[in-house]
């Protein structure tokens, strides 16, 4: 409490120890501060605003050239196929006349410089066509019968003759290629794969048409290359801001070409000469950077399907990024990659915030010294005037301040000088006033002290202003409070008949401050000889504004009245007490009587319940087992096949995904009626369906399609002679063995929830003892539920049950009746044999009939079953009370209770009104 006070105190003392000088320099200087803090702020963040913009619009005007570029020189290699394919077609090129076909595909090359190679492979063997060498010479290259199959490349003139002999390949075969087998097996034009060329000076791609005879039959396949150079060489014409760059991947990650002349292969010392390079290998760090990022962020480059404007950093700086997917219909699905730093854009506004900081810090001191020189000049005035306040608060009436000024502060220099004398008059005129007031105040006094009753005085801040001597009299004491909440403790001031302190609620001194006026006589004053009782009005006096400014107590000594009042009230407490004392007595024995009866019943119906418990628990344990057990698979099932499922998509055909779902479907509408040695039939049958495809471990695919209900194999060839054979049955066996699993949760859940709400509904205790309208049979087949576990190993249940209106009763009750005669008679048989439950409606009767075929009741025990603790079972299995309490109950509800009995058959018969109104 201490430190708090002090740094309250010290902050009062900061606060006020500010010099009007200072108010007026810093929040002058701070607006300043914060207003061209503001605009340079805002300045550099709209100069980041334009540089994004920029970007985005730099990075989309290359990619559109970009792909603009690569639409039209993807193109040539494609409409040249088309063209020699037409050629052929209409008989222009006879592929009998080989010379025409050199001259025609070398002509085709000096036409289009942008070719490396065109020309055809036969279905005969047959293989030739033009090439550009590295070097920019023309070759042709031959491979017929006649060269016995070598693929010979031949040097040309000027006029395409062929000249000398470069190399030769033996045995060549062009139906063996890549590009020959992707073009028959698409049977359009496509693209083949990018490859270095043999010296590892450049990269080509191939574009390749099959051509057919009139009758539809295969004549071979038009080839025709590119030089990816080119791209690289266009790339490298592109302006991308001071540093950025483009590059050109395929989804596989491998470049295609760059902006920074580096070659999209490595350079090694094997026989095809040269291997491709991926982009996160490149040697350009930038390029390397950029594609691990979009590698790491985007499934592979698998996830990029539309175009993209990114940001990300290299080294703490950071770039602009643009991606663009370009796809053809004839096979490629490339990605362009702009990425721009940038810092290539923010130089310029970089020294723009240098300048701005510099003209911040200017302007912020000549605010500053302009604050203080304006500062002083409003200050000299006001603290002149300020000393001459001090010296008139010390009594100095005679002082004046002299500021020769027109403006405003002159203007209160002679208003504070009038002010000052007309303060002075009012002083002479306010101790006159104060005398006349202190002699009034001392003429009440002397009134309120010849009062002859206690007069208390409080004032608005809750303190005692005036107590009078009766008043000290009465309180004992002449102790001082601080509050009105210590004037109860101080002055002892009970609730009459109590020790309780009085009440804050009730004090009239609070009730008048919150403007009520009060009166009281239950409070008492302790004084250590005697106890006075008092009566205490409280009212509140308000000032001219209308709040409460002083709350008045006035109490005077009530104790013979007191005395006379207590006399009547004893004579009256006695006659009352007498009269209440036999009342009570006699209905207590009642409520004794309806007490024991309800607990017997309730005691009985609780031992049943008892009884019921592990048979139960053991009903609610298996399905829980079940969950367990189905969920603790879900689980392990989901964890493998959820990574593993797109990749397995991804591996099939659409009609493979077809049958795949298929055989989900299949599965999952599983026979669960067949036995084992049915199963085992089908198994049989199935391993020989198998075993007739030539489909290796028939065994275990036949154990692995039968446990998921799958019987016939025809419409699933497909899958299992797949080369991913066991993937594709592993995934399918999971999920629907996570289906299988979700049905029997469902199961069990569905049978605890019945036996969970059987007990709720038996265990139920009404002590409303209203009878309500219910369904007896539903009483009854919740009581079937609690015993489901003595019935299901040995007692076979017959229900006859009709449609009953539903009755008046007290259900819980009723259901005790249930429970007792149906255990009774599920032990007189050992819980083996026939249980037999009757409900139907006899007139204006319902009849109830539970049949066990035990050994029956003796004769001699007959008249006896419902006496009270009468029991044949051995000493602690019985109390001899259940067939007593059953009585009760039905003729509570009126009805009757019969039985009959003879060996193997024993039948009790509980007869209930249907409206018991």
């Amino acid at each position: 409490m201490n430190r708090t006070k002090s740094a309250g105190s010290f902050a009062t003392k900061t606060a006020r120890s500010r010099t009007l000088r200072t108010v007026l320099i810093v929040p002058f200087v701070l607006q300043i501060f914060v207003a061209v803090g503001l605009v340079g702020y805002l300045s550099f963040k709209n100069g980041q605003k334009a540089v994004n913009e920029i970007a985005d619009r730099l990075m989309a005007e290359v990619g559109s050239r970009v792909k603009q570029n690569l639409g039209t020189y993807l193109t040539v290699p494609h409409q040249v196929n088309q063209i020699n394919a037409a050629a052929i077609d209409n008989g222009t090129l006879n592929l009998q006349d080989l010379p025409v076909l050199q001259r025609h595909f070398w002509r085709q090359l000096q036409i289009f410089d942008t070719l490396t190679f065109t020309g055809l492979g036969l279905e005969q063997r047959d293989n030739l066509g033009a090439e550009r060498l590295d070097n920019g010479s023309l070759t042709l290259r031959v491979s017929t019968a006649a060269s016995n199959y070598d693929f010979r490349t031949y040097t040309t003139n000027k006029s395409g003759q062929i000249g000398a002999l470069l190399n030769n390949k033996t045995n060549f075969d062009p139906r063996t290629r890549p590009w020959y087998k992707a073009a028959v097996a698409a049977g359009k034009p496509t693209w083949s794969e990018i490859y270095p060329n043999t010296a590892g000076i450049t990269s080509y791609l191939g574009a390749s048409i099959p051509f057919y005879d009139r009758q539809g039959k295969l004549q071979g396949v038009l080839l025709t290359n590119i030089n990816l150079s080119t791209i690289g060489q266009f790339l490298q014409s592109l302006e991308i801001g001071k540093s950025g760059q483009v590059f050109i991947i395929e989804r596989s990650g491998m470049l295609v070409a760059t902006s920074t002349g580096e070659k999209p292969f490595h350079t090694v010392k094997k026989d095809y000469g040269a291997e491709r390079v991926k982009a996160i290998d490149s040697k350009n760090t930038f390029t390397k950077t950029t594609a691990q990022y979009l590698a790491a962020n985007f499934n592979k480059f698998q996830s990029l399907k539309t175009s993209q404007s990114l940001e990300f950093d290299v080294q703490g700086k950071k770039q602009f990024l643009q991606v663009l997917p370009w796809q053809d219909d004839k096979g490629l699905d490339w990605l362009i990659v702009v990425v721009v730093p940038e810092a290539d854009f923010m130089a310029q506004i970089n020294a723009n915030n240098t300048t701005t900081i510099l003209l911040c810090a200017a302007a912020l001191i000549v605010a500053t010294i302009v604050g203080i020189v304006t500062a002083r000049w409003v200050t000299k005035p006001i603290l002149s005037l300020n000393d001459a306040a001090k010296k008139i608060a010390r009594g100095e009436w005679g002082k004046s301040v002299i500021i020769n000024r027109d403006d405003e502060v002159g203007e209160l220099a002679n208003s504070f000088n009038s002010m000052a004398a007309q303060m002075q008059v009012s002083f002479a005129e306010l101790q006159a006033l104060n005398t006349e007031l202190s002699e009034s105040k001392s003429r009440l006094y002397q009134i309120l002290e010849a009062v002859p009753i206690g007069i208390f005085v409080a004032d608005s801040s809750d303190k005692p202003y005036y107590i009078n001597s009766r008043a000290l009299d009465l309180l004992g004491t002449d102790k001082v409070a601080n509050n009105p909440s210590e004037l109860r403790e101080i002055y002892q001031a009970y609730l009459a008949g109590t020790n309780e302190i009085y009440p804050a609620e009730k004090d009239p001194i609070i009730n008048a401050f919150k403007g009520a006026s009060v009166n009281v006589d239950d409070m008492e004053i302790r004084q250590p000889d005697r106890v006075i009782p008092i009566e205490v009005w409280g009212t509140p006096i308000y000032d001219d504004k209308g709040k409460v400014s002083y709350a008045i107590a006035a109490f005077a000594d009530i104790t013979q009245r007191k005395q006379a009042e207590k006399l009547v009230a004893e004579y009256n407490r006695t006659l009352e007490f007498q009269v209440a004392e036999r009342t009570q007595e006699l209905k207590t024995a009642l409520d004794n009587l309806q007490t024991t009866q309800e607990e017997l019943i309730q005691s009985e119906k609780m031992a049943a319940l008892g009884q019921l418990v592990a048979g139960v628990a053991h009903e609610l344990n298996t399905p829980l087992g079940a969950i367990r057990s189905s969920a603790g698979n879900m689980t392990q099932f989901l964890g493998q096949t959820l990574t593993n499922l797109p990749s397995l998509f991804q591996s099939l055909s659409p009609a493979e995904s077809e049958n795949f779902l298929k055989l989900l479907y299949r599965s999952l509408q599983k026979d669960m009626t067949l036995t084992a040695k049915e199963e085992r039939k089908l198994k049989r049958a199935l391993i020989s369906q198998l075993e007739g495809e030539d489909i290796d471990e028939a065994d275990d695919i036949a154990d692995t399609l039968v446990d998921m209900g799958i019987y016939e194999a025809d419409d699933f060839l497909s899958l299992l002679l797949h080369v991913d054979r066991d993937r594709i049955l592993e995934m399918a066996y999971k999920l629907s063995g996570i289906q299988r699993g979700t049905q029997t949760i469902n199961t069990a859940a569905d049978r605890a929830s019945k036996v969970v709400f059987a007990l709720k509904t038996y265990a139920r205790y009404d002590s409303s003892e209203a009878m309500v309208q219910s369904n007896i049979t539903e009483g009854i087949e919740t009581v079937l539920t609690l015993y489901q576990n003595n019935l299901k190993y040995g007692v076979e249940v017959i229900r006859n049950f009709q449609k009953i209106p539903q009755v008046l009763c007290y259900v819980d009750q009723l259901n005790q009746v249930w429970t007792n005669l149906i255990h009774n008679g599920l032990q007189a048989m050992d819980n083996k044999g026939t249980l037999t439950l009757d409900i139907l409606q006899e007139g204006n009767s319902i009849k109830v009939r539970v049949t066990d075929s035990g050994k029956g009741i003796p004769p001699e025990v007959m008249p006896k079953i419902f006496a009270p603790f009468f029991t044949t079972k051995p000493p602690g299995e019985g109390s001899g009370l259940g067939l007593d309490i059953v009585r009760k109950i039905v003729d509570k509800h009126r009805g009757q209770i019969e039985v009959e009995s003879v060996p193997g058959k024993t039948t009790f018969t509980v007869i209930l009104p249907v409206n018991l109104a």
